[in-house]
């Protein structure tokens, strides 16, 4: 169970977390700081997030008070929520401790929340006694924004340590290549070449050539021998984006350096061995692939030894808040535009489109208007015009319909129709459970169980 502890004195953020978060969450309350201070003696807390707007009578004296407050929480991450405006928590005491302004609405305030909340439940004899589950909010350019994508950092994490053929899916957008990147940079080969390809920009006929390189005159213009990239990345990493691009005599190739280390080059008849870690991505439902034939069953099984799945920006409630304003941070900052913020409807706008592009479209999104943007508040109308009358479109409807073909599944309609029923309801789990007519804790064990969490 993961204990978090909410001070306030209304007590109305306590409601709004344990009927929004996950069932495994349980929040406590204190009226005041030193109510807190008093529970901490005898309780220990995954998470404390302090509403000061409702104990206005320690903030003339905020920085000592936090200071005492970090001593008595030393080893548990706390959120401050004030009114004005702090870039750090230096100063504060502890580095388990930020200070935020207060989220534009609750389910900014979920999003904070969920971002700083442990994996798994605190366990003193399996983590150390301090708990830390904390990760940054950036990840070797990646952005951690919820548990979906915590969940991931925890993934990199793991197929770092061991050097094995990953394979990582997930929609066009989702920063496959950034996560290929980071288990390079932190697996055992990083100080040795990583060379990302992108097959599906390749013409199928010159994918094998450009993999495994080709003697002198094996095709016309083949004037002489090359070194494919194999051999230029050994003892590194090779990066394969679209894996489901290769065709036949391409895959076959693969296969054999991942079971050999070993291949030939194009036109050639020696054997060249190579030290080589493959990580594969694609957007495609390999396993689809292999059953229509397009994708050869035992590459597909030599590659997923380790699966990495992201969840598309959509699913991931309360990041398209958060990415917007790191977007447009960096991009004030880069085109010299002093852009102070998002105005109610532009973020509304944001929320409301399913994005299937995913961060690559935010982006995007994002970086164009902050051309056009004049003035100090990023609006409506800078936002492309497709996106608006796609949101306009879905208002319209009263609800989201959905069809399946005769034979599909019932794990593979079950599944879809959470998933749908989450995006209609913006994310609200209590709601989603309600209109599907189970509880919430049945939810969460499907969310599970079809790995939508």
């Amino acid at each position: 169970m993961v204990r978090v502890l909410v001070v306030e004195k209304e007590g109305r953020t306590r409601a709004l977390l344990q009927c929004q978060l996950r069932a495994d969450v349980k929040v406590k309350s204190a009226p005041c700081i030193e109510a807190a201070m008093d529970k901490l003696t005898s309780h220990k807390f995954d998470l404390i997030l302090w509403n000061t707007r409702s104990d206005q009578r320690t903030l003339a004296n905020l920085r000592e008070t936090l200071n005492v407050f970090s001593q008595k929480a030393l080893g548990t991450k706390t959120i401050v929520l004030t009114d004005t405006q702090e870039d750090s928590a230096q100063g504060y005491g502890a580095g388990n401790l930020c200070v935020k302004q207060h989220p534009h609405n609750d389910e900014d305030l979920l999003a904070l929340v969920e971002n700083h909340l442990p994996l798994e439940a605190y366990d003193e004899q399996s983590h150390g006694a301090n708990g830390d589950y904390d990760l940054p909010f950036e990840f070797e350019g990646l952005i951690v924004v919820g548990l979906p994508m915590r969940a991931v950092i925890r993934r990199i994490m793991e197929a770092a340590a061991v050097d094995i053929p990953v394979l990582i899916t997930g929609e066009t957008g989702t920063g496959k290549d950034l996560i290929a990147a980071a288990i390079h940079k932190r697996s055992g080969r990083r100080d040795k070449p990583y060379i990302p390809v992108n097959t599906g920009a390749m013409a199928p006929e010159l994918i094998a050539s450009e993999i495994f390189g080709h003697e002198r005159g094996s095709f016309t213009g083949a004037q002489e021998a090359r070194a494919g990239i194999f051999e230029q990345a050994d003892g590194g990493t090779v990066f394969l984006d679209e894996i489901a691009t290769m065709d036949e005599k391409t895959q076959v190739s693969l296969l054999r350096v991942l079971e050999e280390k070993a291949f030939r080059r194009v036109g050639g008849i020696k054997k060249i061995g190579v030290d080589v870690r493959i990580i594969a991505a694609t957007n495609e439902n390999l396993e689809q692939s292999v059953a229509a034939k397009r994708f050869r069953e035992d590459l597909f099984y030599r590659l997923n030894v380790f699966h990495i799945s992201v969840p598309p920006l959509r699913d991931r409630p309360g990041a398209i808040t958060v990415l917007t304003d790191h977007f447009l941070s960096h991009y004030s900052s880069v085109y010299g535009k002093e852009v102070e913020g998002v105005s109610p409807e532009t973020y509304r706008l944001l929320r409301r489109y399913p994005w299937p592009g995913n961060v690559r479209e935010l982006k995007n999104v994002i970086q164009t208007a902050l051309l056009m943007v004049e003035g100090k508040e990023l609006k409506p109308e800078f936002i492309p015009e497709r996106i608006r009358d796609a949101v306009v479109g879905s208002e319209g409807r009263d609800e989201p319909e959905c069809s399946f073909r005769i034979g599909t599944s019932l794990d593979t309609v079950e599944k879809e129709l959470i998933r749908m029923t989450l995006i209609h309801v913006m994310g609200n789990k209590k709601l989603a459970a309600t209109l599907l007519g189970i509880s919430r804790r049945a939810l969460y064990d499907k969310l599970k169980k079809y790995k939508l969490l």
